[in-house]
């Protein structure tokens, strides 16, 4: 005697309604039976507008097929319905946003050369950090809220105000008539930054299906480290030959396109509901106590080891107060709000936790090796500071070929789980060559190993979007998308305190070592004045180079530290099925021997 369960499943592309109608035939002969089911659903109106999803499906054993309580239920299917433009259209918002996040990357780094100008117009020294940490705290504290916000006030209205106050802020900047006020500005572009390093990728993945996304988030991936490398380049050149304003006004005229083009071409669902409805829906609990959390734990991450030693008390009292805020803003969010920012229950999903993790680790990884790569070239090599920012184009160069070949590859193939891993184990791989370079290293080899650690940085950044967007259902997209950028800011930042103050402290131990009758410490001056080392003898100079390969040697080990911990976070990454358009319009039939 032998049976057959056969389970037919149709779905539409939208998501399916709780069943209606379920029957079922017996059919007898000698060694035969035949059990079907069918089920009968209808098409959701859009993900903006509303999805409604199956309470239950139930298989011919009578077992649950979904369970509505795990939040990973029905991980893989992707949003019901995609919006997706014509070819014109489609190619003016690309546009759009591969501009948007090219000027909130440039403006993140490109005032770092500028700094000895504004330090002269202004005499106010003292104050230059808080041009860094000002736009840094903002941009990062205010990422996870665009997700929510966008999903409440529709996706184009946020991003055209997150666009508008970016600009606003550099306008601010550019004409800016004393520090406060040039501070005040940073920190007002930073919030609009914030916002549209997180819309693009919850832009573009409304308007793609899960396979789409990799290719052009790929390819945004790397203008996002092109603009790394032309943000000192521009810097320098506006200090030199103009005026440091335009490190600012240069965002206005191509801001102004990329608004215009995403305000004409823009056209994705609107939710319903009056302005007022939307407003009460908003977690004002939650969002106060992550800014205020993440306020908290980047000001002394920024002032630890340079304005305050680590062991002051000022700086442990905001690390303790920063922690204790951020465990509170996890009880509020479990517990209060009906829309969280960030709703707890996802970290049940393993693909959440092991790609946020991962993430982290990865950016604190990366700025430990971007910040001290041009420390090599230009004090060690002797190049100036243009020359030096040419020589990290092979990394950016790595970057852009395999994020956008990883990218084709999860198009065309579905498969993405692996990339992470890898891109981790070979950015770990060059990060450890990295400790080879010293005085008399070949031009050669340090384009090759950096090639190699922008190759495997590449592979990761698609993958990571595609993963935890694919592990939730279609109304927590937004969310998982705005948090994944957030996360790696994060990481970022504390990548920038815990390697420079490992490279600091090293590199001070090294020339105490080497100079131990330096009057006054006088020899610590180079670690803020590089042209200072030009006044000592040759001899010296060569004991103060040896000094700085030693420091850097030793910011590279916690990079690969770092490389090691995302890789292993990286292998619990597990594959999801990535449908296609075509996939989700042909009926899927599954067929369960017993």
């Amino acid at each position: 005697m032998s049976s057959s369960h056969i389970d037919v499943k149709t779905s539409a592309a939208a998501a399916i309604v709780p069943s209606q109608k379920q029957q079922e035939f017996d059919v007898s002969s000698s060694n035969t039976s035949l059990s079907e089911k069918t089920q009968q659903g209808e098409s959701s109106i859009g993900q903006d507008q509303g999805t409604q999803e199956p309470e239950e499906t139930i298989d011919v054993k009578g077992e649950p097929i979904h369970d509505l309580d795990n939040p990973e239920a029905d991980s893989a299917t992707p949003p019901p319905m995609f919006h997706k433009p014509p070819p014109r259209q489609f190619l003016l918002i690309m546009i759009a946003l591969a501009l948007c996040v090219f000027l909130a990357s440039l403006d993140q780094i490109i005032v770092s050369t500028s700094i000895p100008a504004i330090t002269r117009e202004y005499n106010s020294l003292n104050d230059i950090a808080w041009l860094g940490t000002s736009y840094m705290m903002t941009s990062t504290a205010f990422q996870p809220l665009y997700g929510k916000v966008s999903d409440i006030f529709g996706r184009k209205m946020t991003v055209l105000f997150a666009n508008t106050v970016f600009l606003l802020g550099s306008a601010i900047s550019g004409w800016a008539t004393s520090m406060i006020m040039l501070i005040v500005g940073r920190a007002v572009a930073g919030i609009g930054a914030g916002g549209l390093m997180a819309m693009v990728f919850i832009i573009m993945s409304d308007m793609l299906d899960m396979r789409e996304r990799g290719k052009y988030i790929g390819m945004v991936s790397g203008i996002f480290s092109l603009s790394s490398v032309i943000g000192p380049l521009l810097g320098g050149a506006f200090a030199d030959h103009a005026t440091w304003r335009w490190s600012f006004w240069i965002n206005l005229p191509v801001g102004a396109i990329s608004t215009a083009f995403i305000a004409f071409n823009l056209d994705l669902p609107t939710p319903a509901g009056s302005f007022s409805e939307k407003i009460k829906r908003v977690d004002f609990y939650g969002s106060f106590l992550l800014l205020a959390s993440v306020m908290l734990l980047l000001l002394p991450l920024s002032w630890g080891g340079n304005k305050y030693d680590w062991n002051s008390g000022i700086i442990i009292g905001l690390l303790i107060a920063g922690f204790a805020v951020a465990i509170i803003f996890v009880l509020v969010e479990w517990k209060i709000p009906n829309e969280p920012i960030l709703p707890i229950h996802l970290f049940k999903i393993r693909n959440i936790k092991a790609t946020y993790s991962s993430v982290f680790f990865s950016g604190m990884a990366f700025f430990g090796i971007i910040f001290y790569l041009p420390i090599y070239f230009q004090v060690i090599l002797g190049e100036s500071a243009t020359i030096g920012g040419l020589e990290t184009v092979p990394f950016v160069f790595g970057i852009v070929i395999s994020s956008v070949g990883s990218g084709i590859w999860v198009m065309k193939k579905g498969t993405f789980a692996f990339f992470p891993a890898v891109g981790n184990f070979i950015f770990m791989g060059a990060t450890a060559l990295c400790i080879l370079f010293k005085e008399t290293t070949p031009r050669v080899v340090t384009v090759f190993v950096l090639m190699l650690c922008g190759l495997g940085v590449g592979l990761t950044y698609q993958a990571y979007t595609v993963s935890v967007q694919s592990a939730v259902k279609p109304k927590y997209m937004a969310t998982v998308t705005a948090s994944i950028q957030f996360v790696r800011s994060l990481g970022q930042v504390f990548g920038i305190a815990i390697v420079g103050s490992v490279f600091n402290n090293k590199l001070e131990e090294s020339l105490l070592l080497s100079f131990p009758l330096s009057p006054g410490r006088d020899i610590l001056r180079v670690m803020q004045d590089y042209g200072f080392i030009k006044t000592f003898s040759e001899l010296d100079q060569a004991a103060i180079y040896r000094s700085f390969v030693h420091g850097i040697h030793y910011a590279f080990y916690c990079s690969v530290a770092f490389c090691a911990l995302s890789f292993l976070a990286a292998c619990f990454i597990e594959h999801k099925e990535l449908k296609t358009r075509k996939d989700m319009d042909k009926p899927e039939i599954t067929i369960d021997m017993a």
